[in-house]
């Protein structure tokens, strides 16, 4: 594909992605479906440039996801590829738009949160997404952020 977007067969991208699931079992299918579907993005998708996502990655990353993530009460993600083969995931919270970009093979991400009133980043962090650790920073920051609401 060589425009700046999915195509028309490939699956929509909506922003509002998942967020009215509360079910475990739901929210997991979500998360899982949509990262299967970012397995079919193929090189070239961005304008002739965009790299095809590393299937292992998506595979580990939908694992953690499930592990660490599908269970809480917080709000899905919207997930998207990124030009260079990763993800991002993004959150617009009422006050904050969280993102984090995804590297699939080293298996990390690279946290940003800005605040909506006054435009500035609060906070930009290397999260090892492979640990519990990482991924339980990234859980309590989203939480202080869901909790000003």
């Amino acid at each position: 594909m060589k425009s700046d977007s999915l195509g028309a067969g490939d699956p929509p991208v909506s922003r509002a992605e998942g967020n009215g699931a509360t079910d475990v079992v739901e929210r997991r299918k979500v998360i899982s479906d949509r990262l299967e579907s970012l397995s079919e993005v193929e090189d070239g998708w961005f304008e002739g440039r965009g790299v095809a996502l590393d299937r292992a990655g998506l595979l580990w990353l939908d694992q953690r996801m499930a592990d660490h993530y599908v269970a809480t009460d917080l709000p899905l993600p919207f997930l998207c590829p990124i030009e260079t083969g990763d993800v991002f995931g993004e959150w617009s919270l009422e006050r904050h738009l969280c993102g984090i970009e995804i590297d699939l093979v080293a298996r990390t991400g690279s946290w940003f949160d800005v605040d909506r009133e006054t435009h500035e980043g609060i906070d930009e962090q290397i999260l090892d997404l492979d640990s519990a650790t990482g991924w339980q920073w990234l859980l309590d920051r989203l939480r202080g952020f869901v909790g000003e609401s």
